[in-house]
């Protein structure tokens, strides 16, 4: 898991096949202290040559794409570059498509509205190797997972209200000491509440928790 610095930034490979798209983004990251775009192209084929080459920590993917889309991408990339974490960048807000790049084996996604802020920090969290999802997809979907679990003997009705609130913010990505910031709480009990809900929900790290929520999600 790679740590930025001035010495040592992050490396970032982006496939969009759209060009004036990747170049802005290329722009924007380049002026971001800690990260470096080492490499970017809008041919799927050629970005699993670019990233067994250049091996980044994060490669930055467009879920739809002419031959090789992301999702097609993602498990070709955790094959040949296994400590490259990818995130999905898309337009699309659909949880069907969450689901698919989780499995496919992206360790974030991202929207294509979401703020270069909400995108700078999905890139720190992947690259540290945990679960980032766009605050509006987490939301949504466990938000309604949630009410659902009210009225079925989903493991999901086992949580506490607490409970709920912290899978919320799990599945944004925060980490102990944001959570435990954001609910007033110590990072012990935030530890102990996370581990309760995964062996509520039968899981066994925060990336099978998102994963688990989903698959509840489409239940």
């Amino acid at each position: 898991m790679a740590t930025p610095s001035p010495d040592s930034p992050l490396t970032i490979v982006i496939v969009d096949d759209h060009l004036l798209f990747r170049q802005s983004l290329t722009t924007m990251l380049s002026n971001v202290g800690g990260l470096k775009v080492v490499g970017a192209t809008g041919d799927g084929r050629e970005s699993l040559r670019l990233i067994d080459r250049l091996r980044p920590d994060v490669a930055i993917l467009d879920i739809s794409m002419p031959g090789l889309g992301g999702l097609d991408l993602a498990p070709r990339i955790r094959e040949s570059a296994p400590k490259t974490e990818i995130l999905m960048l898309s337009m699309h807000d659909n949880s069907n498509y969450v689901y698919r790049a989780f499995k496919a084996g992206c360790r974030g996604y991202v929207l294509k509205s979401d703020s270069a802020e909400e995108l700078h920090r999905a890139i720190l969290v992947v690259s540290r190797g945990e679960t980032y999802l766009s605050p509006g997809i987490a939301s949504e979907f466990i938000d309604h997972l949630l009410a659902r679990a009210e009225m079925s003997d989903s493991p999901a009705s086992l949580l506490t209200p607490r409970e709920q609130e912290i899978c919320r913010l799990v599945a944004q990505g925060r980490t102990t000491e944001q959570l435990a910031a954001d609910l007033c709480i110590s990072p012990k009990t935030v530890r102990v509440h996370v581990a309760n809900v995964m062996k509520k929900l039968s899981c066994q790290s925060r990336t099978e928790l998102a994963l688990r929520l989903q698959e509840m999600e489409r239940a």
